[in-house]
This record gives structure tokens, C-alpha cells and sequence, in this order.
């Protein structure tokens, strides 16, 4: 791995997590941090992927104690951080799995039993490198739905936090906005949905697309925002107070 926090010009993270991966739709460059998540390392491995960092509980990928790769992820070879004896009940709401340290390795191992995903851990690491571009990989699919649906929320929390994320699917793309406006080439293609994350979404307005809207709201329980289509145009959303969730077929470069 390539020594991760020396100063770094990075302007751009890719995350590779353990859920469904479909490749990537752009070349890796040296100027990219990676970070593989977990079980994600099995797909940088046989993409040729040379990660950075390799962050996780190591529940599907089993790595040992020394850098060691063990034979399966027997949970007796595995450090479960400062949480110790396994118990019955636990009270670690609002407690973070990372620690200042963590910043100055090349595999941070977090303990199994934590408040958030791993995925969310190798975001904030990311964004204390001060990247604010964020590419995830392997977050969407798999057999826990719970993933799925958690990694929006770590989408969610990527725009509140002034960076931009991309979430990938087989075909298409989440992202998030919140309180501007994303614009589109005319090379985008397929449809175009927008869905309130929020509990309301205000003076939402698009442009270009099939089906015009103007300064309308959107709310979290209503999911009017779907099958919106590009055809062609440059074309824009913009939200006045609130936050979207996009989802458009991927452009391949």
C-alpha cells in the first residue's frame, strides 16, 4: 500500500465496499485515495486495485492481528477493539470506532460492536484528509438491505457536510444535493429521479428534462420525484432549502 497520510494533493476518494460491484466506470489514478472497506478488498484484488487503506471490522474479509491473512474470519482472531468480553446487552450510542490514531495507519481494524457502518467510518476518514469528492463502490446490494439504506444516510450526511458523493448501482448513480444546483450534460442518457431526504425539500426546480417542474416541494413521503427523462439537453435541478437524493444512469468516461 502507498503511504496514505503523508501531505497529499488527493482531490478525489474511492471506496470500495463489500456489497454488489460492478467495476468501475473510470481509471484509477495515482492522485486517487482508495480505500478498501472489508470484504471490498477481495473485489480490489481481482481488479488489480493497490488500495491506500484497508478499514474495517474484518467480518468478510479475515485479516489477523500481525497483516496476516487467516484461513476464515474466526472471530476469535479478531480484535474487537476496546469493547472486550462479548456481553449480552451494550449502551455505546454516540461513541465513534475511530480514534485520533487510526489516521496514522495503513489498515485501521474497528471493532465489531460500534454505532456506525463501516463504510460511514472510511467517509469521515476521507473527509478529515480533506477530500470533498467521494466515490462508493459495493455499497448498494448484497444480502442486507440495512446496507443499502444506510449508505444513503452516508450519502445524506457527505452533501450536509459540503462534499459531493456518489453512490454506485449496477447502471445508475445516487447522489446528493442539498441547497444548489446540479447541472447535466447533454450527454446523459435514460431517466432522472429526485427524491426529498428531508422531511420537505423547497423550491425544487428542473430543467431540460422530459417533464419541466418549477419551484415546487418535495417531501420524504411522497415519491413523486421518479422517472423524470434526459433528452438530450444540458439540463439542471436546483433546491432552495433541503436535501435530494438523485439518481440517474451512470456516464461512462
Amino acid at each position: 500500500m502507498r503511504e496514505v497520510f503523508a501531505k497529499q494533493k488527493e482531490k478525489r476518494a474511492i471506496l470500495i465496499a463489500a456489497g454488489s460491484f460492478y467495476g468501475l466506470p473510470f481509471s484509477v489514478t495515482e492522485s486517487d485515495l482508495v480505500i478498501a472497506i472489508d470484504g471490498g478488498m477481495k473485489y480490489c484484488e481481482e481488479e488489480g486495485i493497490k488500495p491506500d487503506l484497508l478499514l474495517g471490522d474484518f467480518d468478510s474479509y479475515p485479516f489477523g492481528e500481525e497483516g496476516v491473512l487467516l484461513s476464515s474470519a474466526d472471530p476469535k482472531n479478531l480484535s474487537d477493539g476496546a469493547i472486550g468480553q462479548e456481553q449480552e446487552q451494550y449502551v455505546i450510542f454516540g461513541q465513534s470506532s475511530l480514534t485520533r490514531k487510526d489516521y496514522n495507519s495503513a489498515v485501521i481494524r474497528l471493532p465489531r460492536i460500534k454505532n456506525e457502518t463501516d463504510l460511514h467510518a472510511a467517509i469521515q476518514v476521507a473527509l478529515e484528509q480533506g477530500v470533498r469528492e467521494i466515490h462508493i463502490f459495493g455499497g448498494l446490494g448484497g444480502s442486507r438491505m440495512d446496507h443499502s439504506y444506510a449508505a444513503l444516510q452516508s450519502l445524506a450526511y457527505l452533501t450536509a457536510s459540503g462534499a459531493e458523493g456518489y453512490l454506485y448501482g449496477e447502471k445508475q448513480v445516487f447522489t446528493a444535493l442539498k441547497n444548489g444546483t446540479k447541472t447535466f450534460s447533454k450527454e446523459y442518457k435514460g431517466y432522472f429521479s429526485a427524491f426529498s431526504f428531508t422531511e420537505e425539500s423547497k423550491g425544487v426546480t428542473e430543467k431540460g428534462f422530459k417533464y419541466l417542474v418549477e419551484n415546487v416541494s418535495l417531501f420524504s413521503t411522497e415519491p413523486v420525484g421518479v422517472s423524470n427523462e434526459f433528452i438530450g439537453k444540458e439540463a439542471e435541478i436546483s433546491v432552495e432549502n433541503g436535501i435530494l437524493i438523485l439518481c440517474y444512469e451512470v456516464l461512462q468516461a
